[in-house]
C-alpha cells in the first residue's frame, strides 16, 4: 500500500512558479508620430515653476520726487519775499491809494509766510532724499496755509481792490474760493511722488 505524501505534487525545483516576463524590446515610436499625435490635440500639461533663486530686475526709481522736491524748495526761496510786503504799504492797483492793513491780518500773514519758508524748504529736501514724509510735510503745509489766509482775509486783510467792486461780502467769498482752488492745486503737485508707479519712496510717515 503506497502512502500518498502531500509534497508528491510538487514540481521539480528548476520548474519557476513566477510568472515570466516577456524579455522581447517594445515596439518603437518613430519621434515624427509623437510630434504628429501633439500636433492632431494632445496637449502637455503641468504646472510651471521659477528655478530657486530667480532675481527680478526693476528699473531705476523714478525722478518724481526729486522734480517735486527741487520746486519746493524753489517756491520756498520766491515764498520770502513775502515778508517785503509785510513791512511796506499796501497800494490799491484801481486808486492807487493805501489800503488799510490790520496789524492782525499782518501778523497771519507773517506766520504763513514764514510757514512756507521753512516747511516747503524742508518737505522739499526730504522728497530730494526720497522720504514719503516730504510729501505729507508739504500737503500739511498747503493746508495750514489755506487756514492762515481765510483768518487773514477775516480780519481785513486788502483784497487788492475787489471789494470795491464787488463789495466787502462777495469779495471776501472770491478770495476764499480762489485760495481754495490754488490750495487744492497745489497740494496735487506735491502729491504728485505718491501717483507715480516705482517713485523709490520709503514707508517714512510724517511723524515716524
Amino acid at each position: 500500500m503506497e502512502s500518498s505524501s502531500p509534497w508528491d505534487d510538487v514540481g521539480p525545483e528548476s520548474e519557476s512558479k513566477e510568472p515570466s516576463f516577456d524579455d522581447s524590446a517594445p515596439e518603437s515610436i518613430p519621434i515624427s508620430a509623437g510630434f504628429s499625435s501633439m500636433q492632431n490635440g494632445a496637449m502637455l500639461t503641468g504646472m510651471a515653476e521659477m528655478p530657486p533663486g530667480q532675481m527680478i530686475f526693476l528699473g531705476p526709481p523714478s525722478s518724481a520726487p526729486k522734480v517735486i522736491g527741487i520746486i519746493l524748495i524753489l517756491f520756498a526761496a520766491f515764498s520770502s519775499l513775502g515778508f517785503l510786503a509785510l513791512t511796506g504799504p499796501v497800494i490799491d492797483p484801481f486808486t492807487g491809494e493805501e489800503l488799510d492793513y490790520p496789524t492782525s491780518a499782518r501778523i497771519v500773514d507773517g506766520i504763513s509766510t514764514t510757514l512756507g519758508v521753512i516747511g516747503f524748504g524742508i518737505a522739499g529736501y526730504l522728497l530730494i532724499n526720497y522720504k514719503k514724509k516730504g510729501v505729507w510735510l508739504g500737503v500739511g503745509v498747503v493746508s495750514a496755509q489755506f487756514a492762515l489766509a481765510v483768518l487773514s482775509t477775516y480780519f481785513g486783510a486788502p483784497d487788492a481792490g475787489l471789494s470795491d467792486l464787488v463789495g466787502d461780502e462777495r469779495a471776501t467769498a472770491l478770495v476764499v474760493v480762489v485760495e481754495l482752488f490754488c490750495s487744492a492745486m497745489c497740494g496735487l503737485i506735491v502729491a504728485i511722488p505718491l501717483m507715480v508707479s516705482n517713485n523709490g519712496l520709503d514707508d517714512s510717515s510724517l511723524f515716524g
